[in-house]
């Protein structure tokens, strides 16, 4: 069972695959949904067609990252590492529950902005702790944590996100690539267990 907990760690980049044909695919069968005027979450909200599509994906893809966090946990050996994986495990809960409260309710704002939150800690942790075991691409998932909600921020206050969902991708796009450097490593990781 171990062997098996190690691996889990691919489920990360099979979060990120989902999470993309998800919104790909509500997004074709939402011809009225526009990137720079909506937000993701109105694929899921009540005016979409078939809104369970996008609502049920995001608790799959939520369900895959708490998936990922236990491969991250069971192949820690820093503290900051099993800090992340605790952040990823989180994170994944409030990803799934943006589905439970999909747009429209009242606790999806709070939902959907702890979901970035939590992996932006946990994408900082996790680069910590990678860089405390000698790896080089441990700084630049902690770099990418540290400076993509900087440059959320600067890009708001400066001209401000045109929309919601261009905001989203940018926040996506981010933890995508730090969970793609990060699982290099821990494939090497899964390797040598």
């Amino acid at each position: 069972m171990p062997k098996l907990l190690e691996r889990l760690w691919v489920l990360g980049l099979v979060a990120i695959i989902v999470a993309w044909i998800i919104i790909a695919a509500s997004w074709y069968i939402n011809p009225w949904f526009r990137l720079l005027e909506h937000a993701f979450s109105d694929l899921g909200g009540i005016d979409a067609n078939k809104p369970w599509l996008y609502n049920y994906g995001l608790i799959a893809t939520g369900l895959l990252v708490v998936g990922y966090s236990i491969g991250l946990y069971s192949l820690s050996r820093e503290k900051m590492e099993v800090v992340g994986a605790s952040f990823v495990f989180i994170a994944g809960l409030f990803l799934a529950l943006i589905g439970v409260y999909p747009s429209g309710t009242r606790p999806h704002v709070f939902v959907s902005s702890w979901f970035f939150i939590q992996m932006d800690l946990a994408i900082i942790a996790i680069g910590i702790g990678l860089a405390k075991r000698g790896s080089t691409l441990g700084r630049y998932v902690a770099a990418i944590g540290v400076l993509s909600p900087v440059l959320f921020v600067v890009v708001e206050w400066l001209i401000g996100w045109p929309s919601v969902a261009l905001a989203e991708a940018y926040g996506i796009l981010a933890i995508d690539l730090a969970i793609i450097i990060s699982s290099i490593e821990y494939r090497k990781y899964a390797t040598k267990v």
